[in-house]
């Protein structure tokens, strides 16, 4: 029903969609469905059409209605292949005569989703073998143990999505193809602020945020009353019992105890098995407090005894109740109440088959009878509840949170263990009397498997795997770093490391390292629906990635991941789009014009042409108008380049600014172009570079860099899975460029002939440097040449990826560890974070002009001119993310002394841009929390003295700086505008 569909009016179109949000894929579509769907909409819409020139007509359109590369993508492809991931769209609609085959529109179709192909409806199946994580530990035994049967073996990015940041505490449950995601009332950092006492409901499959919808403040939300259902979430707070929509978050209705039966109306713990849902209810609770944070950057919050984790007194602790029910779902009736005189702490209750076992702290063990509500046994032996002992420390980043669950249970046992707990203690489920304890480690995080207990040790001791039976250790494996707990899917266990992800594989004992992302603080890492889930984070620990971040196994159970083959992956990579692409137009650039990103191919933030002594604004172009972020300009022969994140590359007429070519790529395009031999070079998310005749925009060839096109959700735009968003780098007659994300999904680098885009080298296995960890190089930063080396940054593990320039063999040196030691938040995909530059410039005589920068812009030093360091003096080491300046601010580490300072800029600036021109310094900032007064500015070298000074109306893009032979200065701001400024 594809081309009826488009003959509809616009609401029935929607309506036979079935959503306003999400993403929907156009194949051969007209330009006035493309309009319609999203204007009517908040839909992302990909099309999908057979050649450039009809893409470009769809791009010119949908830009001019500010909506390209925000809601609406482009691409073409003249196959039945749809550029799509597995499992991403919401709806596909197959317009015109092209032969699309079902199978691949089923392939690209997330699970309930459907494909409209000519006049037929294709809905894709849910998989047989598919597992919900229904309850806050994935049911309501607290075993977080998956029973999904896809989530093995290799995985790859599914979505990289917001929210970035969590406020605390965060609670998760999974069903019917939603997350639903409830965030709580304490935040560290001012960027979770906007989530405090909020309710998400995201598209499991593509990260799609479907309805939010405010929490009462004053609940504490770290419990067990949340679970999902193939079409609603059930989430008990301090009144009742909501059932919310599954599909537009509206509350159905509320369920009500009476309340003759019990102390009052708060909900303790839920469950639900069988068609019944069963809750611990009672009196009112402390309130907490909303905390609001104003301090900027990520994480590194204190550990607190926050307002009511003490838990001091069960008449007003979190999740102390004395009433059980079980109510019946369908008729909303009560089927029965059950009443203890102590109180029951809901940390320690669990439901498996027929009975709900509850523990009064230091009092007594109590099974009821799920079916009757009658009591099954009661166990109050005195070297039990010894074992088992009192409340230990817990609120601190070893021992974790005192509201965390401590009691797990199978059909046979239940194990007390977790934040709390000196030591591991095993009882029989059918009596309750004490079977065995394990003394080694307390705060062991465990997972209950077929074959063993996975028991998940705390830092500076050992995980272990522990028989049944005997509670003997069958196995050791690496401990867990601090409070995060552990989950397992059909093959692994995973857990925090130091740095990113542990991940144990149980056939064989051994552990992998998944190091761009560490498991959130109370969630872990989560399983359903075939995937896997990680974040948003409250933390800022040593990560690459912050968001809500998806990862879906590379194939299917009992399928074999097999290495793309480079020859057979490159065989079809070069598009040719000129028949000559080594004769183009003159651009007559001169040497000392700005042709590279930061000056040259080391972004050495250096320029030979002199500053003038004072500056006009001479022309304004607002390049962009959606939102979007411009690159970097670079300037030569008179004219100035700038792309943007819509995907749009822009010459621009250097003396007045008028328009004089454009040009599109299919992905946005993070950092500027690389200007060479009369040829313009971009680097695109969409995974290719791109060639153009510098003078005219002519699109000369495309090379993709990675596998075949493969398209991902990253925070709200259509990227390849391997894109290109380094930018590129040109030597001599070579363009170099790496394609990926992260370490698991492949890292692509490939040298390229300028003139012909014919592949010249290429390495496709730095991905995986340590087989014995699967850990290697992540693609984390924009290219550069540097010390007759191909570098950018490569992740936690590899700060610095390098590779030979003729060969591109990786001269990183394998690491097998477990541990990331750095932090790198990309800026295409954090901007807002690693917005900040650096310098340390050398000036002839010694003497260093200095500023350092933190990536997320919360740590600085005051721009300063040094004197020269005495011979021999110690090297000082720094790494990218300004981890240095942090750890002086903190005290933590002894620096080595500095030389003196011959003069420092006491007005507190931070520098989004610097070149350096002979005694002269250009740089473009703010001073600190005051982003409103942004400027660009020339600042003397020999005394830090500003010589002019422009207000900018908006902050300057990361290292947005150009300066042509002329000396016209050209910036690109935040707002979209491109400035030049001239003597």
């Amino acid at each position: 029903m594809g081309p009826s569909l488009a003959a509809e009016p616009l609401d029935t179109a929607l309506e036979r969609i079935g959503m306003d949000r999400g993403i929907v894929c156009l194949i051969d579509p007209d330009v006035k469905t493309v309009l319609d769907l999203s204007k009517g909409s908040e839909l992302i819409v990909y099309v999908q059409v057979a050649d450039r020139e009809f893409a470009n007509v769809i791009r010119k359109k949908v830009e001019s209605e500010k909506l390209l590369g925000n809601r609406i993508f482009v691409a073409e492809e003249k196959s039945g292949r749809i550029h799509l991931a597995d499992n991403v769209a919401d709806c596909i609609l197959v317009f015109g005569e092209r032969d699309i085959n079902d199978s691949e529109v089923l392939r690209a179709l997330r699970p309930r989703a459907n494909g409209y192909v000519g006049d037929r409806i294709v809905t894709k199946p849910v998989p047989d073998g598919y597992d919900d994580w229904s309850h806050p530990f994935h049911g309501p035994d607290n075993n977080p143990q998956s029973e999904d049967r896809f989530v093995q073996g290799r995985f790859r990015t599914q979505f990289i999505a917001t929210p970035k940041f969590s406020p605390m505490p965060e609670q998760t449950v999974i069903s019917g193809g939603r997350i639903y995601k409830a965030m709580g009332h304490i935040a560290h950092k001012a960027n979770q602020n906007k989530n405090l006492n909020t309710l998400l409901c995201i598209n499991a499959f593509n990260g799609t945020i479907l309805w939010k919808r405010p929490l009462p403040e004053g609940f504490m939300i770290h419990r067990n009353t949340m679970i999902a259902t193939e079409d609603a979430l059930y989430m008990g707070d301090h009144d009742s019992c909501k059932v919310f929509d599954g599909k537009t978050g509206e509350v159905r209705e509320e369920i009500l105890v009476p309340e003759e039966i019990t102390d009052g109306p708060t909900w303790k713990w839920m469950g639900i098995n069988g068609g019944v849902l069963y809750g611990l209810i009672g009196n009112r609770e402390v309130l907490v407090d909303t905390q609001k944070s104003l301090r900027r950057g990520m994480g590194h919050w204190p550990w607190d005894m926050w307002k009511g984790h003490e838990y001091e007194d069960p008449n007003t602790s979190f999740g102390f109740g004395r009433t059980l029910v079980a109510i019946d779902l369908k008729t909303k009736k009560l089927l029965w109440n059950f009443r203890e005189k102590d109180f029951l702490d809901a940390r320690a209750l669990v439901m498996k088959g027929d009975q709900i076992i509850c523990y009064a702290p230091e009092k007594f063990l109590v099974s009821i009878d799920c079916k009757t509500g009658k009591e099954l046994w009661r166990n109050s032996d005195a070297d039990l509840l010894a074992a088992i002992g009192p409340n230990g420390k817990a609120q601190h980043y070893i021992t974790g949170y005192a509201t965390t669950s401590y009691l797990k249970c199978n059909q046979d046992r239940m194990f007390f263990a977790g934040p709390q707990r000196e030591r591991l203690v095993t009882a029989s489920a059918k009596d309750g009397s004490l079977l065995w304890t394990y003394e080694e480690s307390g705060n062991l995080q465990l997972v209950l498997r077929d074959d063993a207990v996975y028991a998940a040790g705390q830092q500076k001791t050992v995980g272990v795997k522990l028989d049944y039976e005997s509670g003997n250790v069958l196995a050791e494996f690496p401990a867990r770093r601090a409070c995060t707990r552990a989950t397992g899917c059909a093959d692994s266990i995973f857990y925090r490391a130091s740095g990113g992800t542990v991940r144990v594989l149980t056939e064989t004992n051994t552990a992998q390292h998944i190091a761009p992302m560490r498991p959130p603080c109370q969630d872990g890492v989560l399983i359903s629906n075939g995937h896997l889930y990680w974040g948003p984070w409250m933390c800022g620990c040593q990560l690459s990635l912050y968001g809500n971040i998806g990862l879906a196994p590379q194939s299917l159970p009992g399928e074999e991941t097999v290495a793309p083959d480079p020859d057979l992956m490159y065989a079809d990579a070069l598009s040719r789009y000129a028949s000559k692409t080594d004769e183009v137009d003159p651009l007559r650039a001169d040497p000392n014009d700005w042709k590279r990103y930061r000056g040259d191919e080391a972004r050495s933030n250096r320029t030979v042409v002199s500053l003038p002594d004072s500056v006009e604004n001479r022309w304004i172009s607002q390049v962009t108008e959606n939102g979007e972020l411009p690159t970097a300009p670079v300037a030569a022969g008179g004219l100035v380049f700038v792309a943007d994140r819509s995907g749009v590359v822009r010459a621009l007429n250097a003396g007045s600014g008028d328009l004089v070519w454009k040009n599109y790529t299919a992905g946005p395009v993070y950092y500027p172009p690389a200007i060479s031999d009369d040829r313009l070079f971009v680097g695109s998310a969409d995974g290719k570079v791109y060639s153009f005749e510098a003078k005219t925009g002519r699109l000369l060839w495309t090379f993709r860099a990675g596998p075949p096109e493969q398209l991902i959700p990253v925070f709200g735009k259509l990227v390849s899975s391997w894109p290109v968003a380094g930018g590129v780098v040109v030597k001599g007659e070579t363009v170099y460029a790496s394609a990926g994300i992260t370490d698991y999904d492949g890292t692509y680098v490939v040298a390229l002939d300028a003139k012909s885009g014919a592949l010249k080298a290429h390495n496709t296995g730095s991905g995986v440097l340590s087989s014995e960890v699967q850990s290697g190089i992540s693609m984390q930063g924009n290219l550069r040449i540097v010390d007759g080396e191909l570098q950018f940054l490569g992740g936690g593990v590899y700060e610095t990826a390098r590779y030979d320039l003729k060969t591109l063999a990786c001269l990183n040196r394998p690491k097998v560890q477990l541990t990331s030691q750095f932090r790198t938040a990309f800026y295409p995909y954090y901007p807002e974070y690693n917005r900040y530059v650096g310098i340390e410039h050398t000036c002839e005589d010694g003497r260093v002009l200095n500023h350092d920068a933190n990536y997320e812009g919360l740590y600085f030093n005051d721009l300063a001119l040094r004197e020269a360091a005495a011979a021999g003096s110690p090297k000082i080491t720094k790494d990218a993310a300004g981890e240095f300046i942090r750890m002086q601010s903190r005290r933590r580490e002894a620096a080595p002394p500095l030389p003196k300072n011959i003069w420092k800029d006491s007005r507190n600036r931070r520098f989004n841009s610097l070149i350096v021109s002979g005694e002269r310094l250009l740089a473009a900032g703010h001073p600190e929390e005051k982003e409103d007064q942004a400027f660009l500015a020339a600042i003397s070298i020999e005394n830090g003295e500003d010589l002019w000074s422009e207000a900018l109306p908006a902050l300057a893009v990361k290292g947005g700086v150009a300066i042509d032979s002329k000396g016209r200065i050209f910036v690109s701001l935040e707002n979209g505008e491109l400035r030049c400024y001239a003597p």
